[in-house]
């Protein structure tokens, strides 16, 4: 065996063998200055509050119920629902309702314009290999419903997102 060899060995097993032996101390920044007080001294000696004080003589926080909150509703449009259980008013977010029904007419308007669409421009297709006076505005017409269809959905989220952008639902 070659002495780099040997040496490195040697090393290896002291260095194993005084990591085992050494105690092992807390991972934490801070240790304990004295056990009764709570207070702690971190690694640049300076003296800190405990994370957890314990008390003897304290006394419990009294609980106290639900109060009612001082938000009310603000802005011309704004719903207060009462009688609800909780503490206070509720507030409804009108344009929150407002836009989820024009994503279901986008959505609805986006799936007909595709079905409509589609098969209008496939038949405007198969017209135009039938040599069909017209077939050039079926596929016109197919196109511009399969296009309408798919930007109807961007442009409403569009639209609801510059009139809360520009404060109209407040």
């Amino acid at each position: 065996m070659r002495i780099t060899t040997i040496i490195s060995r040697i090393t290896l097993v002291s260095a194993i063998a005084l990591g085992l032996s050494a105690p092992a101390f807390a991972q934490d920044a801070f240790s304990s200055m004295s056990s009764d007080t709570g207070a702690q001294v971190n690694s640049n000696q300076q003296i800190t509050g405990s994370q957890t004080q314990q008390y003897t003589d304290g006394q419990a926080p009294m609980l106290q119920g639900a109060t009612n909150g001082t938000i009310g509703p603000q802005g011309g449009d704004a719903t207060a629902v009462m009688g609800v259980n909780t503490a206070g008013t509720v507030r409804v977010n009108n344009l929150a309702n407002l836009e989820a029904l024009l994503n279901i007419i986008a959505n609805g308007m986006e799936i007909l314009g595709i079905a409509w669409g589609g098969p209008t421009m496939i038949m405007g297709f198969m017209h135009m290999a039938a040599g069909t006076q017209d077939a050039m505005k079926k596929v016109l017409f197919g196109a511009a419903g399969v296009t309408g269809g798919l930007a109807t959905p961007g442009c409403i989220n569009w639209l609801v997102a510059s009139a809360r952008d520009a404060n109209l639902f407040s």
